[in-house]
């Protein structure tokens, strides 16, 4: 049998800079360095020669543009530049707004007046108000006269409008007249003279935080006849006690009398009609007072 032989390869060539090894001779050139290794080399001499001719071209440039001995370099305006802020850490820098002063507009301050809503609760006008007290009869009474308070007290007696004027009277409150509806609260307690003492009573106190006192007189009760009948003597001893005792009266007797539609089904209380009515009565009595 004849022996095969192996063919002979010869030995790998490496390059000298990147030690790349191969075993065909093409790869190298002759200084035994490869291909590629050569290429490197020429490019960093072909850099290398353009830096060098850079650096002579710009040298060159900065003596041609010395200035002259004796010369005054022209002035040349420097741009204003903020302040440099330092770095924060977090990579997070404050910026400062440069405000550039403005001038303020000028303003012309007009006087304001100033009026007080509250003023006819107090006694510093000169124009006193006028006070309208008195049981729930006065519940929707209404005037439309200036500076007029109407204050509604459902159930009140005599004694109990006159507790309420003094608790006005300690914040030093005056009016220019007080009118007072009261008595049918009274008249139920069937206790006629007591009833005549009491309103008696704070008519003299409304005297004493007011230029005039004015009574309103009671409407006709007809719940029964014996309320009816004590009403009635009530309308009567008011209209002949008021004159006499400096005390004006407002007759709600003879308008209410024969009108059942201005007297609630409960034969006490005003209907809405009813309240207008006593309005009414009320506005003329202080419009025909007034000076």
């Amino acid at each position: 049998m004849a022996s095969l032989s192996s063919p002979t390869l010869s030995s790998p060539l490496s390059c000298s800079v990147c030690q790349m090894f191969s075993y065909s001779s093409s790869s190298f050139s002759e200084n035994g360095k490869c291909i590629k290794c050569n290429l490197f080399v020429a490019l960093e001499a072909r850099v290398s020669d353009l830096e060098a001719r850079y650096r002579t071209t710009e040298k060159s440039v900065i003596v041609s543009k010395s200035p002259v001995a004796g010369a005054v370099p022209p002035k040349t305006a420097v741009a204003s530049r903020p302040p440099v802020v330092p770095e924060q850490p977090g990579g997070w820098v404050t910026v400062r707004r440069r405000h550039s002063p403005k001038q303020k507009p000028t303003v012309h301050h007009q006087p304001l007046h100033v009026s007080n809503r509250f003023s006819p609760l107090s006694d510093t006008p000169t124009e006193r108000p006028t006070l309208v007290i008195g049981s729930s009869i006065l519940r929707n009474v209404k005037l439309a006269t200036p500076g007029t308070i109407v204050k509604c007290i459902p159930g009140a007696r005599a004694g109990d409008i006159e507790s309420n004027l003094k608790l006005l009277a300690k914040d030093k409150r005056r009016y220019n007249k007080i009118i007072i509806h009261v008595g049918g609260n009274d008249t139920r307690l069937r206790q006629s003279e007591v009833t005549k003492v009491n309103v008696s009573s704070v008519c003299e106190y409304a005297k004493t935080m007011s230029d005039s006192v004015i009574f309103s007189g009671p409407l006709p009760n007809v719940t029964s006849n014996d309320m009816y009948s004590r009403m009635s003597s009530f309308h009567r001893w008011l209209s002949r006690w008021c004159p006499d005792n400096n005390v004006g009266f407002i007759n709600n007797w003879t308008p209410f009398w024969g009108k059942p539609g201005l007297i609630r089904r409960d034969g006490i209380h005003p209907t809405l009609d009813g309240a207008a009515l006593i309005s009414r009565n009320m506005a003329k009595f202080i419009s025909r007072s007034n000076p």
